[in-house]
C-alpha cells in the first residue's frame, strides 16, 4: 500500500518521521452516463453560451462569483502566492481531551505509520496521549491545503490515527435552526424507551452491518451479465401504530421473540 503523504510529525524538538494511509477505501459502484440510442459514454464539454463554442483549455481562467454572475478573475500566480506553504510537517499546536472535539468536526481518517527506526518515539508518543487520554490538535499541509486535524493512539492498538477536522466557519451553528421544543413525557414511555436501548445494545462488530445496497448492485450486475431475468420484489408496508407506548411495547415484545436483529451479510 502506498503512503499518500509522508514526512514529520513533530512533538517539541522530537521529530517522528511517519507516513499517511487512508484509513478507508470507496467501495460504490460508480456509473458513467450512456447514450441510450448507442450506449457511447457520454463526454462533458466546457461549452461558453456567450461565445457559442467549446473552450479550450488554454482559454480558461479562475473566477469567484462574489454576487450574481459577478466575477473577480484569479491568475494561478495569485493563486500561489497565498497558497500554503507545502511544508512536510505535521505541526503539534496544542492538546485537548479525547472527544473534546465534537462530532461534527470530524472530515477524514488516516492512519499514521513510523518511518524505519521511528518506532520508539511514536510509541513513546502514543503511550503518553493513551495514559492522558488527549488529543493532539495538530496542522498539516495536504495537496496545498491546510488542515486542522487530531492525532490520536487508537483504541486497542499501538497505532495513531489522524482525523482532519473542519474550521470553525465551515460548521453551522445549531443557532440557525429552529430550537427544540420541550416535551412532556411520561414515565412508561421513558422506562419502555430505555428498557428497548438495553435489549438492543450490542458490542459493534462492524461485518456484522455489510454494505447491502453495494450487494444488491453486485447480483443485478452479474445478472444482466450473465442474461437472467430480472425480478422486482414488491415491497410490503409498514404496520400503523397508534401511540408511542404501543410502538415502544410492540417493539419489546419483537426483541424478546426473536432476539437482537441479526444483518445479512
Amino acid at each position: 500500500m502506498r503512503a499518500i503523504w509522508q514526512g514529520l510529525l513533530s512533538f517539541g524538538l522530537i521529530n517522528i518521521p511517519v507516513k499517511m494511509f487512508k484509513a478507508t477505501e470507496d467501495q460504490d459502484y460508480h456509473f458513467s452516463l450512456l447514450h441510450n440510442v448507442c450506449h457511447n459514454p457520454l463526454k462533458y464539454q466546457r461549452y461558453c453560451a456567450i461565445c457559442n463554442k467549446v473552450v479550450a483549455t488554454e482559454e480558461i481562467v479562475r473566477g469567484y462569483e462574489y454576487d450574481k454572475d459577478r466575477f473577480v478573475v484569479l491568475t494561478e500566480s495569485e493563486l500561489e502566492s497565498v497558497s500554503a506553504s507545502r511544508t512536510k510537517t505535521i505541526e503539534i499546536l496544542s492538546f485537548v481531551q479525547s472527544g473534546e472535539v465534537p462530532i461534527v468536526y470530524y472530515e477524514n481518517t488516516y492512519y499514521l505509520q513510523p518511518g524505519l527506526g521511528a518506532e520508539k518515539a511514536y510509541f513513546l508518543l502514543g503511550t503518553a496521549l493513551n495514559n492522558q487520554r488527549k488529543d493532539a490538535l495538530c496542522r498539516v499541509v495536504l495537496r496545498s491545503s491546510p488542515k486542522l486535524c487530531l492525532v490520536s493512539r487508537m483504541a486497542n492498538a499501538n497505532s495513531l490515527q489522524l482525523n482532519t477536522i473542519h474550521y470553525g466557519n465551515e460548521v453551522r451553528s445549531l443557532e440557525a435552526f429552529s430550537p427544540m421544543p420541550f416535551m412532556e413525557l411520561n414515565k412508561d414511555e421513558i422506562e419502555l424507551a430505555e428498557l428497548l436501548i438495553a435489549k438492543l445494545t450490542k458490542p459493534f462488530i462492524p461485518e456484522e452491518y455489510p454494505n447491502t445496497y453495494n450487494h444488491a448492485i453486485s447480483e443485478l450486475v452479474n445478472k444482466k451479465l450473465t442474461g437472467q431475468e430480472i425480478h422486482v420484489a414488491q415491497k410490503t408496508p409498514e404496520p400503523q401504530v397508534a401511540n408511542i407506548l404501543e410502538a415502544l411495547q410492540a417493539s419489546l415484545e419483537r426483541v424478546e421473540k426473536n432476539g437482537v436483529p441479526t444483518h445479512a451479510r
